[in-house]
């Protein structure tokens, strides 16, 4: 019996201590819950006191805004400008005026937050290209329509322009990546994929972004004196000449060459020296063979000095330091003359590639040219120029062709006109492009016709494959202006396009120029000097049909700086 009640003790009191147990638990979950609401209230209450702050704030500053606006006008809703005065009496920053009388672009907007076009315009009428372009010339849509005032709903902050970003000078031996800018003659070109050593005017992986600002402007020495548009007696400059370059570095291949069809030949190339002498004449035998082959069917041979390089180095740089005074400029002249009486070539062709507009480098060669036109001409000997194509292949003006002024262009007998290399591809020496070419040089120069002489290339790009080798691969080649060669699309000028550029020039120019006549097929019926002699014959005649009957497009010339 007493242990039967001991058991129910001490089940009671184990009942009792998980009832406590759970009075606790409860208590405890409870009192943190009631912390947790307490807390967030508190939150709350902070959060609704910050935003009443930052109320009373917004209305202090809408209020003192307005005042300000309202101070800031005159009665015809006009800015005061004796507001706009500091206490010394200078016009502040925040003026209409800047120093240069130029309206401020804080007072170019009106009311409605738009530029005032009266206010975007400069002292000269065009409008502030600073205020109105970004760094990267492209209109900044946080200034173009706000005149450079930022509002972000309380209150407004001024701007500057950013500053356009420096571009570096193209470099010939610098590697590029795409998306790189560089600055070339004048305008700015963004590389497209890697590049290294490919002129940003010639080639397709850079993108021409128009005129860089503070770039070269036309110059005024192109027109130093007025082009004389007389025509001399000597018919041997006048009638339609066929000029063809051989170069000195293939003595085997002058028996391949059809003299009938030329009229003047040019042996390429005396080498000057930076002390404004010439090394020795290479393959002198060559040299003289030539001359007697071409006297015997009555064509001129012409001594040509320069060349884009020599033996890889560039040749610009020695012409500068060769006619850096006028010491040098003689002593260069004389031994020219003498290297040319040496030898009884008929005259001179010079072929500095090339002079540009910067710098001194067009005045040097203007000295040259009229020192050696001076000489020359007293013997009765001829003076030309190979020249550049003076129009890019899109039609507009290469900017240093002005460094031919009009007075090496009277100067000479005749230029040759290098329409070829517009750039790899199809640009390479398109019909229109020796168009674009012939117009720029009769017509936005006045040449008169019997001076200009058409280049045209017997070699494509980008293989520079001779086009006698690559009929030797494509036997049809001819027939074509592209095939492809050795794996790869290459163009250059079929025997249409030769016709066809033959008679442009006959109809509209002086002449024919070709570079050069050893990459040219002994197969008569495929080759282009027989296709220039053939359309030379048949134009004469009045029997000649165009074969692909290509239009004569003319193109509005625009002047791009480069």
């Amino acid at each position: 019996m007493v242990r039967k009640q001991k058991l129910i003790y001490a089940l009671g009191g184990f009942v009792v201590g998980v009832l406590l147990t759970n009075v606790l638990w409860l208590c405890l979950v409870r009192q943190a819950e009631t912390s947790a609401i307490a807390v967030q209230q508190e939150d709350q209450s902070e959060i609704s006191s910050g935003a009443d702050v930052e109320q009373d704030e917004s209305s202090r500053l809408t209020e003192g805004m307005k005042q300000d606006e309202a101070v800031s006008l005159d009665g015809t809703g006009r800015q005061d400008e004796a507001a706009l005065l500091d206490g010394t009496g200078k016009q502040d920053e925040s003026a209409s005026l800047d120093g240069t009388r130029k309206q401020d672009e804080a007072a170019s907007l009106d009311g409605t937050g738009r530029q005032d076009e009266a206010a975007s315009l400069d002292g000269t009428g065009r409008q502030d290209e600073i205020a109105s372009l970004d760094g990267t010339g492209k209109q900044d849509d946080s200034t173009s329509g706000s005149g450079a005032v930022i509002q972000d709903g309380s209150s407004s902050a001024a701007t500057e322009p950013p500053e356009e970003q420096s571009v570096s000078i193209w470099d010939n031996a610098a590697v590029y990546t795409g998306g790189d800018v560089v600055s070339y003659q004048g305008c700015r070109y963004r590389a497209r994929w890697w590049t290294q050593g490919e002129e940003p005017d010639s080639s397709d992986v850079w993108e021409n972004l128009g005129i860089a600002e503070g770039g070269p402007v036309q110059p005024g020495g192109v027109a130093n004196v007025p082009i004389n548009a007389a025509v001399p007696q000597n018919t041997d400059v006048t009638d339609f000449k066929v000029v063809g370059y051989y170069p000195s570095w293939k003595p085997d291949r002058l028996q391949t060459v059809d003299f009938g069809i030329l009229t003047h030949v040019c042996y390429a190339f005396a080498i000057p020296t930076a002390d404004g002498g010439l090394l020795d004449l290479e393959n002198p035998d060559t040299a003289r063979a030539l001359i007697d082959a071409a006297h015997e069917n009555r064509a001129k041979v012409l001594l040509s000095v320069g060349g884009w390089s020599y033996n890889d180095a560039p040749l610009e740089n020695v012409f500068m330091e060769a006619t850096a005074d006028e010491a040098g400029v003689k002593r260069l002249a004389e031994n020219i003359l003498a290297m040319c009486e040496e030898y009884g070539f008929d005259g001179v062709d010079m072929d500095w590639e090339h002079p540009r507009v910067d710098g001194t480098s067009a005045g040097q060669y203007e000295s040259l040219m009229l020192a050696l036109s001076e000489s020359l001409h007293a013997e009765g000997k001829l003076l030309t120029a190979a020249v550049l194509s003076g129009a890019t292949a899109d039609g507009n003006v290469y900017y240093d062709a002005a460094a031919h002024t009009n007075a090496v262009l009277n100067a000479v007998d005749f230029i040759n006109v290098m329409a070829y290399d517009g750039g790899d591809g199809e640009r390479h020496s398109q019909y229109q492009f020796a168009v674009e070419c012939g117009i720029y040089w009769k017509e936005t120069r006045g040449l008169p016709e019997h001076k200009v002489v058409l280049g045209v290339p017997f070699y494509a790009r980008p293989s520079w494959a001779d086009y006698g080798t690559i009929l030797e691969n494509v036997p049809n080649a001819y027939e074509r202006d592209h095939v492809v060669y050795n794996g790869m699309e290459v163009y250059y000028n079929g025997r249409d396009t030769i016709a066809e550029k033959t008679l442009y020039a006959r109809e509209n120019l002086g002449g024919i120029m070709i570079w050069e006549l050893t990459q040219d097929t002994q197969d008569a019926e495929k080759s282009l000097l027989q296709a220039i002699g053939e359309t030379c014959r048949t134009a004469l005649s009045g029997d000649f049909v165009p074969k692909q009957n290509k239009p004569y497009r003319k193109r509005k010339q625009v002047f791009v700086y480069r």
